[in-house]
């Protein structure tokens, strides 16, 4: 960088400003880290915590790949180089691997040793001590950089204890494989780690997503949601964001764009670990002991729908199945929870054996009643429900769809209502389902369960939202809005009337049994 008389103040100006804001000073000594994209708002969030000192126990928790481990490096390079020499820092940095904490080590040795711009502005700051687990600053700043929770006890050998320890990704697959292994990992932090701590000033921060429901992090997670309900006071400050947030955007647009996620959610699934998705990028885990349904009870299709002579199919395997189509649909209307739940409308298909196919659905969060429409009957801006209920209606030929009826959906049926008399399509059958008092979860486990334990449920391997809500059902699962709309379209299917002929290979409709006069009976 280029230094004259010219812009010698703007220069100052720039060092300045970099001492006090993290994301500063990442832009002006590590461009190539923090200008390979936009600047998400979360990251601004995360360096204004991290730059306060007052905040003693911070839980960062976001997903995989999106910034917290640069942060952490670039926060502990700004801390050291501008650090008085008056009042040295201890710093200890916690990864997962031995692998990862020599690479982040050789981070900040790399930077010192050859980042020009540090060079310019600080000059050569390597210090006494410059080995893989061990380095010191020529300001007496010192880090220390293990693989191992453990082995931050007994550290502080500069007559002082640490003034940050930062614990990265410390959980994993390979250490929270047991009880006792998680009991292990929460005693460390709680008994060995926040002890190492500077009593008044030292800090204590985590970096990590959720990797088992009952580990330290998802503890964390869980404790902290639950004091936020209640409104008490909790220890930690914790960040936490989900890849694609709830209003459906993506968390971070201009780097883990919506074709990156969908890129993670296909490699999850064809992998047969569609959970990890949920896990890495959600912050959404569950144990097996409170899942209902396992990946087994799930089964998967692949054909196509096809409508000939009034009558519907699915081509299967090169056989064609006449089938029955239903639509249910559970409304998300309740205006203090539209932010949280989606509206969802699902068709499903049901062959002469009672076996239930999943064709397609529509799961939208915060979506109107009734789309705004122009003169000639043109959507303008989004559908609503009704708007989707009718067209997979048509599209499918269904024999009826089941809505959910409760005082917040009232207006749905009001505008169906509308809509039928507007189209003059009055073979739309809509039933309103009543709750009828009983527990969701049991309501939709009493429902489903017999068709999941027979494996009569068959999915498409992209319904990816269903597929997580089947396996993750239970008391601890984010959402249930779309199983809940499986479970009604379920509610009033039945099998079509429809025998195969053993000559011809052709379906024909049965003839409905009748009941004989008593008096020839």
């Amino acid at each position: 960088m280029n230094i004259n008389k010219e812009n010698v103040s703007e220069a100052e100006e720039a060092i300045e400003i970099a001492s006090k804001d993290l994301i500063a000073f990442g832009k002006l000594f590590l461009p190539e880290d923090f200008m390979r994209s936009e600047t998400p708002f979360f990251h601004f969030e995360i360096a204004d915590a991290i730059d306060d000192k007052d905040i003693k126990q911070l839980a960062i928790i976001i997903p995989r790949g999106h910034g917290k481990t640069v942060l952490t490096k670039a926060s502990i390079l700004k801390d050291f180089l501008f650090c008085s020499s008056d009042d040295f820092l201890f710093y200890a940095w916690v990864s997962a691997t031995q692998k990862l904490s020599v690479g982040n080590m050789d981070y900040i040795k790399h930077h010192i040793d050859y980042n020009d711009r540090i060079k310019y502005f600080f000059g050569d700051m390597k210090g006494r001590k410059w080995t893989e687990e061990d380095v010191e600053l020529r300001n007496g700043c010192k880090l220390i950089s293990k693989s191992n929770v453990a082995g931050i006890r007994g550290g502080a050998k500069l007559h002082k204890r640490y003034d940050l320890i930062v614990l990265d990704d410390f959980e994993h697959e390979a250490n929270t494989i047991t009880k006792d292994a998680r009991e292990k990992n929460a005693n460390l932090v709680t008994a060995v780690v926040y002890p190492a701590l500077e009593p008044h000033t030292g800090r204590l921060r985590v970096n990590g997503t959720p990797v088992h429901y009952d580990s330290f992090i998802n503890n964390l997670l869980t404790s902290h949601a639950k004091a936020m309900d209640e409104n008490k006071d909790f220890a930690w400050d914790v960040i936490t964001y989900k890849a694609i947030k709830d209003g459906g955007e993506v968390l971070w647009p201009s780097f883990f764009d919506k074709k990156k996620l969908e890129e993670k959610k296909r490699f999850y699934r064809d992998s047969g670990q569609s959970q990890k998705f949920y896990q890495e990028y959600m912050m959404e885990v569950q144990s097996e002991e409170d899942s209902v349904w396992r990946r087994d009870h799930i089964k998967y299709w692949d054909g196509y729908y096809s409508h000939e002579d009034g009558i519907n199919y699915l081509m299967i395997d090169n056989e064609k199945n006449p089938v029955n189509i239903f639509i249910g649909c559970d409304p998300a209307t309740d205006i203090d929870t539209k932010y949280a739940d989606f509206s969802v409308i699902m068709v499903i298909a049901v062959d002469s054996d009672n076996n239930c196919y999943v064709l397609e659905y529509e799961r939208h969060r915060s979506i109107p009643t009734i789309g705004s429409k122009s003169f000639n009957g043109d959507i303008l801006g989004k559908k609503g429900v009704v708007d989707y209920i009718i067209e997979l209606y048509e599209k499918y030929h269904c024999t009826s769809a089941t809505v959910e009826d409760v005082a917040m959906n009232r207006s749905i049926f009001q505008a169906l209502n509308d809509e039928r008399r507007r189209l003059n399509k009055f073979d739309v059958s809509v039933i309103p389902q009543k709750p009828g008092g009983q527990n969701k979860r049991n309501r939709i486990y009493s429902g489903l369960s017999g068709r999941f334990s027979m494996g009569t449920v068959h999915i498409r391997k992209n319904h990816f939202d269903l597929e997580h809500e089947v396996v993750t059902f239970g008391p601890k699962m984010s959402h249930d809005d779309t199983i809940e709309t499986l479970y009604y379209a379920c509610l009033h299917a039945f099998p079509p009337n429809f025998v195969q002929d053993d000559d011809k290979g052709e379906w024909v409709k049965t003839k409905k049994r009748r009941a004989k006069s008593w008096i020839v009976a």
